[in-house]
């Protein structure tokens, strides 16, 4: 590798930006926060450009395939240095009462949650809602039916970050 190819710049053009610089500016656990979802994202995109390319579907797996690879550049260009991308469980599901279950994504917290849910038995009013974690910031609720939403109070309007009813896989 020469000189000019091992700049970190070189490397990940997205760290020439100022955008990238103010966002490096911020406080280091919004940026751990930020960079853990970019991670996800990038993992998710990354399955689905494999699956587009599975089915012969190029430009789709093309698409997916670009997403991926800047969602890493942005996420290596806001890390801050002390994160850890290797964590096998970055979710999270806490509830009160019970002690916290670890989920690798979205599908997986949401399955833990519905089958803990299901153990119990417990009713609506007696099976408290979950929340999901990351880097131990509470980034999302999950509802008795097992489906994720943002944090708040619930609006008719919302629509879920993940919703079990739906195939996880689509692309």
């Amino acid at each position: 590798m020469n000189a000019r190819s091992r700049r970190a710049e070189v490397r990940n053009p997205v760290l020439t930006l100022p955008s990238a610089r103010a966002l490096k500016a911020q406080q280091p656990q919004i940026l751990a926060l930020l960079a853990a979802l970019l991670y996800d994202l990038q993992r998710d995109a990354r399955q689905r450009a494999d699956k587009a390319w599975g089915t012969r579907k190029a430009f789709i797996a093309a698409y997916w395939f670009t997403v991926a690879v800047y969602a890493g550049h942005i996420a290596k260009a806001v890390r801050p240095a002390h994160y850890s991308r290797n964590k096998a469980t970055p979710f999270r599901v806490r509830q009160h009462g019970y002690a916290a279950l670890a989920a690798v994504d979205w599908a997986e917290a949401s399955r833990l949650y519905s089958e803990r849910r299901d153990r119990f038995g417990l009713g609506t009013s007696q099976f408290p809602e979950g929340e999901v974690l990351l880097d131990d910031i509470p980034i999302a609720r999950i509802s008795y039916n097992g489906r994720i939403w943002p944090l708040g109070p619930f609006r008719p309007e919302m629509e879920p970050i993940y919703d079990n009813r739906i195939a996880a896989d689509r692309s």
